[in-house]
C-alpha cells in the first residue's frame, strides 16, 4: 500500500457536513513543524493502516516519553499544564482564585474557562447531559459520537456550567458507553423528552441563561460509516504496532475497520505512518 501520511497522532479535526468530514492532523508540539492534514473521506471502503514507529512524543513539549497522560502529555507536562488540570475533567473543582492552589495558567483560564459555556443534551449511546465551550459546537458532539443534540442553556464560565451539571448528574447520564455508540447507527432515547425535563429542572434550580425556544433546536449529525460493527474489538498500538484493514467508517474519534476499531485520540503523541488506497 502507498504511504499516505506521517506524523504524530492527535485528535482528528472534524467538519460538520453530511456526512461528517474527518482529517488526520499532526499533533507535533511545534506548530510550525507540523505536516499537512490528511482528508479521510476518499479512503472509506478501501485498505487503510496505521503503523506505529515506536516513538511517543509529548504533544506539549516534544519530550520522548514511554507513556502519555491526558491529551498526549509527558508526566511533567501533565502535572504542570493547565490543559491537564483536574478542573478540565471536573469543572466543578475549578480552583481559580485559591491562593493556596493557584490556577496553573491565568491566560489559559481567561481564554478557555472564563468564556461562555453551553449545557446540552445529546444522543450518543443513549441520552446524556454535557457541557462545552460555545466555539466547540458541534465538534464536541461529533467527538462523542452524538447523532443528535440540543443546546439548552448558556452560562458565563466553565465553573458555573460545571456546577449545574453536577446538580443534574443524579438524574441524567453524563457518560457515553463507547462500544454501544459504535454499534448503533440510531441509538434508543427520547431526546426531546429529556431536553424538556432538563429545562424544567433548570428552572426549579433557578439557573440563569436558559436559551429561548428558537435556540433550543435539535442538531442532527450523520457519520461516514458503511457498516457498523456487531462486535467491538479494539486495536492497541502498545501491544501491536499496526491497526488497520478495510476502513468501514469513522464515528466519534474512532476509525472503524472490518477487524476492529481504534480511538485515534487515545494514542495522541504516537508517531505513525499511514498506508492505504482508495476503494
Amino acid at each position: 500500500m502507498e504511504q499516505l501520511w506521517a506524523g504524530t497522532l492527535t485528535k482528528m479535526r472534524v467538519e460538520h457536513h453530511d456526512p461528517v468530514a474527518y482529517f488526520l492532523r499532526d499533533g507535533w508540539h511545534a506548530e510550525a513543524e507540523r505536516g499537512p492534514e490528511l482528508a479521510l473521506a476518499g479512503f472509506i471502503g478501501g485498505a487503510f493502516e496505521l503503523r506505529f514507529e515506536g516513538v511517543i512524543n509529548c504533544t506539549a513539549c516534544g519530550r520522548v516519553t514511554k507513556k502519555t497522560f491526558g491529551p498526549g502529555f509527558c508526566y511533567p507536562c501533565f502535572l504542570s499544564r493547565a490543559e491537564a488540570d483536574i478542573c478540565i475533567v471536573k469543572p466543578e473543582l475549578c480552583h481559580h482564585g485559591d491562593p493556596e492552589n493557584p490556577c496553573r495558567d491565568e491566560a489559559f483560564a481567561q481564554a478557555q474557562c472564563f468564556r461562555p459555556h453551553v449545557l446540552y443534551v445529546s444522543l450518543t449511546s443513549g441520552t446524556k447531559v454535557g457541557i462545552t465551550r460555545r466555539p466547540n459546537i458541534p465538534s464536541r458532539w461529533i467527538d462523542q459520537g452524538a447523532v443528535r443534540a440540543i443546546p439548552l442553556a448558556e452560562l458565563p464560565s466553565r465553573r458555573e456550567v460545571g456546577l449545574v451539571e453536577v446538580k443534574l448528574a443524579g438524574t441524567y447520564a453524563d457518560k457515553t458507553h463507547w462500544m454501544r455508540m459504535l454499534k448503533e447507527e440510531n441509538p434508543a432515547g427520547d431526546l426531546a423528552d429529556t431536553a424538556a425535563r432538563v429545562v424544567a429542572d433548570l428552572k426549579v434550580l433557578g439557573v440563569a441563561g436558559i436559551l429561548p425556544d428558537d435556540q433550543r433546536v435539535e442538531h442532527v449529525i450523520r457519520y461516514p460509516v458503511l457498516a457498523y460493527p456487531t462486535k467491538v474489538t479494539s486495536f492497541n498500538l502498545d501491544k501491536a504496532p499496526s491497526a488497520g484493514g478495510v476502513l468501514k467508517g469513522i464515528k466519534g474519534q474512532y476509525l472503524i475497520f472490518d477487524g476492529g476499531v481504534i480511538n485515534v485520540r487515545k494514542f495522541s503523541g504516537y508517531r505513525v505512518t499511514v498506508h492505504g488506497a482508495a476503494p
